[in-house]
C-alpha cells in the first residue's frame, strides 16, 4: 500500500513525516535553519534550505527502507512570504528573502500614489499593497534594488514552490502559494492567471511570475536524480505547494463545528475556514484562497508567540554575557516547573508582546512591548509566566473579531506547533481565552503529517473524511473557572495598555531607526 512523506519548511527548520496507508505515522526528523541579519534585511540560504530539505528526507528513507519503497506522493508547505529568485533549472541566483524582512515597502507605498490602487487591491485581492514584510514588496524590491539579478532570474517563487519546482525541474505556483504577491484577482477561486490589471499597477514584470496551476492537481513526478538523492522512486507524484497556515487547519481539523486550529511556532497564528472573499481591514482579518477550490482560509497572524518566550529564557533566564554564563543545552527544560510553581496572573504583572510590531487585531510595525506593573516582588520565574500569559492576552484579543468574521463560535483550539508541548502553556492558553484548548499528538510534526495525508488523499489513497478530522489529538485542556474575573480584568488593562502605549513606542521606533 503506498506511503507518503511530507515536508514542512518553516523559519527556523525542515521537518519531514513519513507516514503509511492509513495516515499514521512511522517516523519524523527535522533539520535546523538559520536566517542572516543585516539591518533591515533579513535572508536565508535557499541552497542550505533545499540541502536540508534532502538530507531529512534521506534520513528518513535510510532508515525505513521498506516504507521509503512504497512511497506514492509527497505534500510540501512552508512559511510565505519569502521570495527565493530563482534561474530557469530553479536554482537560486540569491538568497531567500524572508517575510520578516521590510525591504521593498517604499516601492509597495508608491503604487498607492495611484488614488484607485487602495480601493482596488482590496476589491479584487483583500490587502492592499502596503509592504511590510508581503510577498510584493519583496519582488519589487528585488526587481527594484537588484537590478544585476533580472538578466539570471526566471521566476521569483515561495519557498513551497521552490521545493516543488527543485523536487520535479517544474516552475509552478498556485493562487494559493501566490497569495502575498497579491497579484491574483480573489474574488474567484481557482483561477490561473495573474489580473492584468493589478500587475500592471504594480508595475511587476510580468515576465518573472511562476505559471499559475490548479491547488489540487499534481505537479508532477521527481527528477531522476532527485529521486535517487532522496532514496525514494522516480515516479512518486508531487502535489502543488502549500502555505504552513492552511496545513495548522488540516492538521486541527478546522472543518469540524465549533474548532479552530491555533499554532504557536515562532508566531502565533489562528486558523479558520469561510466561504467568501471578505477583510476585515480595521483588524487586519481577510480571507485568502484556501488549499480547496471552493474555500478560503481566514488569515488572522497574531504576531511574534513562542520566539517570545525563547527570547526571554534565551536572553534574559539563561543569558551568557559579562555578567554571568546561565547558558543551558534545553530552554524550554523547565517552563512546565516554572508555570506550575508560579501563581496565576502573577501579582499584576503584565507582558506586552509587541516586540516586533503588532499585527491583527491591531497592526503597528512600529510599536514594541516589554513588562508593565513590575514590582520588587517580581521574580524571574513571573517574568516567564508573564510573557506565556501576555501572547495568550495577544490571542484573546483577536480571537473575537475572527468568530465575528466567520459568524461562528470557537469553542475549541487544536494546538500544534512547539509551544503545544507543554502542558502548562496548554492550561495558562485554556485559561485566559476560556476555552478548551487541546494539543495535537506530537505537536511538532503535525503540520508535516497533515501535509502528507493531505497528499495521500489527493493522490486518492486515504479517504478525504479522514484527513479532515485533522491528526490524532491529546487531552484537552479546559478553562479553570476560578480565574476568568482575574483573567478578564487582565485582558482589559492589556488591551488599554496598547492604546496608551502606541504613540510612545511609535515615536520612540521611529526616531531609533532613523538614526540607524
Amino acid at each position: 500500500m503506498p506511503t507518503a512523506l511530507g515536508v514542512d519548511v518553516g523559519s527556523t527548520n525542515v521537518k519531514a513525516a513519513l507516514i503509511d496507508a492509513d495516515g499514521v505515522g512511522i517516523a519524523v526528523t527535522q533539520r535546523a535553519l538559520r536566517s542572516d541579519r543585516d539591518g533591515p534585511a533579513v535572508t536565508q540560504d535557499a541552497g542550505a534550505m533545499w540541502d536540508a530539505v534532502v538530507d531529512t528526507v534521506a534520513e528518513l528513507t535510510a532508515a525505513h527502507p521498506d516504507a521509503a519503497g512504497e512511497i506514492g506522493t509527497i505534500g510540501v508547505c512552508s512559511q510565505y512570504s519569502s521570495i527565493v529568485p530563482v534561474g530557469a533549472d530553479a536554482r537560486p541566483v540569491a538568497p531567500m528573502v524572508m517575510w520578516s524582512d521590510h525591504r521593498g515597502t517604499d516601492h509597495s507605498l508608491a503604487i498607492l500614489a495611484d488614488d484607485d490602487a487602495f480601493l482596488t487591491w482590496l476589491d479584487r485581492h483583500g490587502i492592499p499593497p502596503l509592504g511590510s514584510g508581503l510577498a510584493l514588496a519583496h519582488i519589487l524590491h528585488l526587481q527594484h534594488d537588484r537590478p544585476e539579478l533580472l538578466d539570471a532570474t526566471h521566476a521569483w517563487l515561495e519557498p513551497m514552490d521552490y521545493v516543488t519546482a527543485r523536487l520535479t525541474g517544474r516552475i509552478t505556483a498556485t493562487q494559493h502559494s501566490m497569495f502575498m504577491a497579491q497579484l491574483c484577482d480573489n474574488r474567484r477561486l481557482d483561477t490561473t492567471e495573474y489580473d492584468d490589471g493589478l500587475v500592471t499597477m504594480a508595475g511587476v514584470d510580468a515576465t518573472k511570475l511562476p505559471p499559475l496551476v490548479p491547488v489540487d492537481e499534481p505537479v508532477g513526478t521527481l527528477h531522476p536524480d532527485v529521486a535517487d538523492a532522496l532514496g525514494v522512486p522516480a515516479d512518486v507524484i508531487v502535489l502543488p505547494g502549500t502555505n504552513d497556515t492552511a496545513i495548522v487547519g488540516v492538521a486541527a481539523g478546522m472543518a469540524r463545528p465549533g474548532r479552530a486550529g491555533l499554532a504557536i511556532g515562532t508566531t502565533s497564528v489562528v486558523v479558520d475556514t469561510v466561504d467568501r472573499k471578505d477583510t476585515d481591514i480595521d483588524h487586519e482579518i481577510l480571507s485568502m484562497p484556501g488549499i480547496d477550490p471552493d474555500r478560503y482560509l481566514v488569515f488572522a497572524e497574531n504576531g511574534y508567540g513562542g520566539r517570545l518566550v525563547e527570547y526571554v529564557l534565551d536572553e534574559i533566564v539563561h543569558a551568557s554575557d559579562v555578567i554571568a554564563d546561565h547558558g543551558t543545552d534545553d530552554l524550554f527544560a523547565r517552563l512546565d516547573a516554572v508555570l506550575q510553581e508560579t501563581g496565576a496572573g502573577v501579582d499584576g504583572t503584565l507582558f506586552l508582546p509587541w516586540l516586533g510590531g503588532s499585527l491583527a487585531p491591531s497592526a503597528s510595525p512600529g510599536m514594541r512591548g516589554g513588562f508593565v506593573n513590575v514590582s520588587l516582588a517580581t521574580r524571574r520565574v513571573d517574568l516567564v509566566r508573564a510573557v506565556t500569559e501576555g501572547v495568550a492576552h495577544n490571542l484573546a484579543w483577536l480571537l473575537p473579531h475572527v468568530e465575528t468574521f466567520t459568524g461562528r463560535a470557537i469553542d475549541e483550539l487544536a494546538f500544534v506547533g512547539g509551544a503545544a508541548r507543554s502542558p502548562g502553556w496548554c492550561q495558562v492558553l485554556a485559561d485566559v481565552l476560556g476555552r478548551t484548548v487541546t494539543p495535537t499528538i506530537d505537536p511538532d510534526t503535525a503540520v508535516a503529517r497533515a501535509a502528507a495525508r493531505l497528499a495521500l488523499s489527493r493522490a486518492g489513497h486515504l479517504d478525504a473524511d479522514i484527513v479532515a478530522d485533522g491528526v490524532e489529538l491529546g487531552r484537552p485542556h479546559e478553562p479553570d473557572p476560578a480565574h476568568r474575573e482575574l483573567y478578564d480584568l487582565h485582558q482589559e488593562q492589556f488591551e488599554a495598555a496598547f492604546a496608551a502605549l502606541r504613540p510612545i513606542s511609535e515615536t520612540l521606533t521611529t526616531f531609533h531607526g532613523a538614526r540607524q
